[in-house]
């Protein structure tokens, strides 16, 4: 099996609902992003899928994010913006874009500081 990765970020701001303590409050990050992709098959130049591809889309991805308090965009106005969903929303979302039958998203890293992040895989 071949694992691509790509490293990216974007940054916004959030406020954790229900949650018992400061981040309950309107705060931000610059949030880290990691994208592994995987595939048994390799083309004819022999690689899996470009990089430039997995950081294209995962860039667009981010881009929807970016810049934005995220309890006011979808899914994020009612799904509350965690590390834990941005990451599953980054794998959904960069998955449509890029899957196919062979070259599959492995997993997404969201770091949250330099100190924690979330890793999101099926």
């Amino acid at each position: 099996m071949f694992v691509l990765k790509i490293v990216t970020d974007f940054a916004s701001a959030h406020s954790l609902r229900n949650y018992p303590g400061d981040c309950s409050r309107l705060h931000g990050h610059n949030w880290g992003v990691e994208v592994s992709v995987c595939s048994k098959v390799l083309n004819d130049m022999g690689i899996a899928i470009d990089f430039r591809e997995i950081k294209n889309q995962t860039k667009s991805v981010a881009k929807r994010l970016d810049h934005q308090y995220l309890n006011e965009i979808p899914p994020f106005d009612v799904l509350n913006p965690t590390a834990e969903n941005i990451a599953k929303y980054i794998f959904d979302e960069v998955g449509l874009l890029i899957n196919t039958k062979d070259v599959k998203v492995k997993e997404v890293t969201v770091w949250e500081t330099a100190r924690s992040a979330v890793t999101y895989s099926q």
